[in-house]
């Protein structure tokens, strides 16, 4: 049993099919980690697990008081011992943490006859904590009580899933990684975000700046809103910032707000590509330590944009050569743009760090390496 690579790649739909769109982060974590695995040797088999349509735990998700009820774990508890048995499957891969409640009916039926990992690309105890110390919205006092109890379960069924029914997890960042310690993860090992190597040439426009992402992901709703305060101050540079994203109405009141604000909307892949081409600067304004990592930052890199981020937002990716312009708050931030929107030779030499970055990051090769080595993988 010890030299079988047979591998079942537990996922739910579609989770593979990234196409290389910067907004896909779930997509492109589960594509890189399914990539690696096949990479290390294992003999893949993929088995889809859908959301649930249980009309209880619907109204559990809708009302916020679901403690990781997304999937009916126990609809598909046959059909996968079923699938382990006949192709001899030693290793249980499980994507995503939603879909963590599957580990139990696994291990309490094979025990250590299979090994189950989690891939997580962070916990729902992430940005569910964020919201309740940084809340968008005023609750009520019952409502805010609620949340903690909610917290509270969370963190318990995180923690007691890696004590009990998984033999590890496979986290995007160290920052993650230690979060798994604290858990109690059996074995926790950080696997490290691949930069690729594909640089566009730069048309930047002299005053023009932006940010791509989803404003309905309150971290980065947040984020961005108390950098463009700090921009307020700024604006005797004429600051031009261009913003790409979605939900539509969140980034239309926000240019409302914000003279200096341009809200280009929904951009396909090649519309996006030529809309940050002009950029002076890339902003990655992650300003806490919510769930998972900062995806769009590995592909403003691999397309070499000169990047202003945070070590927040840098979390899931080493490099060994090169230095990424990162403040601390949003007033280093707010510095920094100054900085390198008026000084053309510190410009001109931050792109040529950046290209260290890019030429210099952990490549692939090295990555399956090491998770062979976790793993004991010969």
């Amino acid at each position: 049993m010890e030299n079988n690579h047979n591998a079942l790649f537990i996922t739910p739909p579609n989770s593979l099919k990234a196409n290389g769109g910067v907004t896909e982060g779930g997509q492109l974590c589960s594509r890189e980690f399914f990539d690696l695995l096949v990479s290390v040797g294992f003999n893949i088999s993929i088995f889809n697990v859908d959301y649930t349509k249980n009309l209880l735990k619907r109204i559990r998700i809708k009302i916020g008081i679901a403690n990781y009820e997304f999937i009916d774990e126990l609809k598909y508890k046959n059909s996968l011992i079923e699938k382990i048995v006949k192709q001899n499957i030693k290793w249980v891969f499980i994507n995503m943490a939603s879909l963590l409640r599957l580990a139990r009916p696994l291990k309490e039926h094979f025990g250590d006859k299979i090994n189950i990992y989690l891939l997580s690309h962070g916990n729902d105890s992430g940005d569910y904590l964020h919201l309740q110390t940084k809340p968008i919205k005023s609750r009520n006092y019952f409502r805010k009580q609620l949340n903690i109890f909610r917290l509270g379960k969370l963190i318990f069924t995180e923690s007691l899933y890696r004590n009990n029914w998984l033999d590890g997890v496979l986290a995007v960042s160290e920052t993650e990684r230690q979060i798994e310690n604290w858990f109690g993860a059996k074995k926790a090992i950080f696997v490290p975000r691949i930069i690729t190597n594909n640089p566009i040439a730069l048309k930047p426009h002299s005053k023009r700046i932006g940010f791509v992402g989803r404003l309905d992901h309150p971290p980065n709703y947040q984020g961005f809103c108390i950098l463009l305060d700090e921009l307020i101050k700024k604006q005797s540079l004429n600051i031009n910032l261009r913003f790409v994203g979605a939900p539509v109405d969140w980034g239309k009141k926000i240019a409302s707000k914000y003279s200096f604000v341009e809200y280009i909307g929904i951009l396909s892949d090649s519309e996006l590509l030529e809309e940050v081409k002009t950029w002076r600067l890339f902003l990655n304004p992650v300003f806490w330590y919510s769930t998972g990592v900062t995806t769009k930052l590995g592909w403003a890199l691999s397309l070499g944009l000169p990047i202003v981020s945070t070590p927040a937002g840098n979390r899931g990716y080493v490099w060994n050569k090169g230095i990424i312009l990162t403040a601390a708050n949003p007033y280093e931030m707010a510095s920094i743009i100054e900085l390198y929107l008026t000084n053309d030779e510190l410009y001109n030499n931050y792109i040529n760090q950046l290209n260290d970055v890019r030429n210099n990051s952990i490549s692939k090769e090295e990555i399956t390496q090491f998770i062979k080595q976790q793993l004991n993988i010969t």
